[in-house]
């Protein structure tokens, strides 16, 4: 009698373990499948310049349209080319630069702390000058 009791409770313990190979199959396919119908996308990476510690902008090149900058420091005050001006000269400034150079567009940087208002009246101006590719800059 102990021998067929041992011999039950040895096939018992051989019964209880779980054949993981389907599962691995499984998870293979499913591997297969998502490489294969994966979209993979070519970033494209900007070529980046370290900043002047003078905080000037770069000088124009010939071969490139230069670009009009509008600043707004903390106080909500506006530069154009360096220069302090008001928020109603924007579109004249904007206006006349782009009469000089047409294929331009505006890069408009705004301070962290300034307002989100004045970024908007200057980017209004600058559509109103007739502007459609303005950038905003951190």
């Amino acid at each position: 009698m102990k021998t067929v009791a041992s011999s039950v409770i040895k096939k018992k313990k051989d019964e209880t373990q779980i054949d993981l190979t389907p599962m691995l199959d499984v998870v293979f396919i499913l591997l297969i499948f998502f490489v294969v119908t994966a979209s993979f996308l070519k970033e494209n990476a900007m070529d980046i310049e370290g900043q002047d510690p003078n905080n000037n902008p770069p000088p124009p090149s010939n071969d490139q349209p230069q670009n009009v900058l509008i600043q707004i420091d903390a106080r909500n005050q506006i530069f154009f080319n360096q220069e302090r001006i008001d928020i109603s000269a924007v579109r004249a400034r904007v206006a006349s630069a782009r009469a000089e150079n047409p294929s331009a567009s505006v890069i408009i940087r705004p301070d962290k702390q300034s307002s989100a208002d004045v970024l908007v009246e200057s980017m209004n101006a600058a559509r109103e000058a007739g502007v459609s590719t303005i950038s905003v800059m951190e």
